[in-house]
């Protein structure tokens, strides 16, 4: 386990990176994202130019319009999304950390969705080369599983975006994640970077893993809604129903937090087509996760064997 020095302001950076299959060309330094061997044209560019305050009242705004994306932040500043091209307006002195964020978190997840991918706000990690995706409430244990599971030595496909295909497999993200203080410092892998804290953010810590990332593209066998369950209980999977599966993948769906604007034109339809076929493959189910610490070999062991069981 080693700990990453703080990084020089460097607000523009030559040459491609890669993150969802995509080659990245970004006037915003990502280190987060890989860099990508060879001569390829990007599929994503992210530029930086002046943008105008979205109009209305209070610390995060949206406009959305067909193939467009429009997002404000009081602390950060402005990005446009469109179809292959993400323009960023941050404010005076923003730090390239602080723009990172939303830029990698809903920024990114909107420019993955007009490129015609279903994202869940999730992570995900690959069991025996098949993608497993944990999702649920806050506070149902989804790093605390997440990081149990990069421990035992299944690699990570992506935190807080993952993105499905049509035909049911996985984009692998980038290789980081974002946990709270406690499961940060409790991943002690000894190839992970523990990243210094953004001072925006101090809740969350960052950790790269480049020697525990999955690059292929996994196919899709358990996507688990988590559930809190008492400390004395068994872990437990249990499928759920087609008719509760495709609230659930709406639910939980990235672009849900927008709003209905987010899915106009064209884009709701896709959107709810892609749910449903996610609900109908059978790969949703819930996982009864028990609320001691001391039970979470247990779960991992039984994810083990469901995931290996396939759909």
């Amino acid at each position: 386990m080693t700990a990453e020095q703080p990084r020089a302001f460097r607000p523009a950076v030559a040459g491609l990176r890669t993150a969802y299959g995509l080659a990245v060309r970004s006037e915003v330094d990502l280190p987060e994202l890989e860099p990508l061997v060879g001569d390829h044209p990007a599929d994503l560019t992210v530029s930086r130019a002046a943008l105008e305050d979205l109009p209305g009242e209070g610390a995060f705004r949206t406009r959305f319009a067909p193939d467009l994306a429009e997002l404000w932040w009081q602390t950060v500043g402005g990005f446009r999304i469109e179809p292959g091209r993400i323009t960023a307006s941050p404010h005076p002195g923003v730090s390239e950390d602080l723009i990172a964020y939303p830029l990698l978190g809903s920024v990114l997840a909107l420019a993955l969705e007009q490129m015609g991918l279903f994202t869940l706000h999730a992570s995900a990690v690959s069991v025996a080369g098949r993608g497993v995706v944990m999702m649920g409430d806050k506070g149902a244990g989804k790093s605390t599983t997440a990081t149990a599971l990069i421990r035992a030595g299944h690699p990570l496909v992506a935190d807080d975006i993952v993105a499905v295909d049509a035909d049911l497999a996985l984009r692998p993200g980038f290789p980081q994640v974002k946990l709270s203080a406690a499961a940060a410092a409790s991943l002690d892998v000894p190839d992970a970077v523990h990243r210094p804290p953004v001072p925006e953010v101090p809740e969350k810590g960052r950790v790269l893993l480049p020697r525990r990332f999955e690059r292929g593209r996994p196919p899709l066998a358990r996507i688990y809604r988590l559930e809190r369950g008492p400390a004395e209980a068994d872990p437990a999977v249990i499928p759920i129903p087609l008719p509760d599966a495709l609230p659930l993948a709406l639910r939980f769906a990235y672009v849900t937090r927008f709003g209905s604007g987010a899915l106009n034109g064209t884009a709701g339809g896709r959107h709810l087509r892609q749910a449903a076929a996610l609900a109908a493959s059978g790969v949703l189910h819930r996982l009864i996760v028990p609320g001691s610490l001391e039970r979470l070999p247990e779960v991992v062991a039984l994810i083990e064997a469901d995931a290996g069981a396939g759909r």
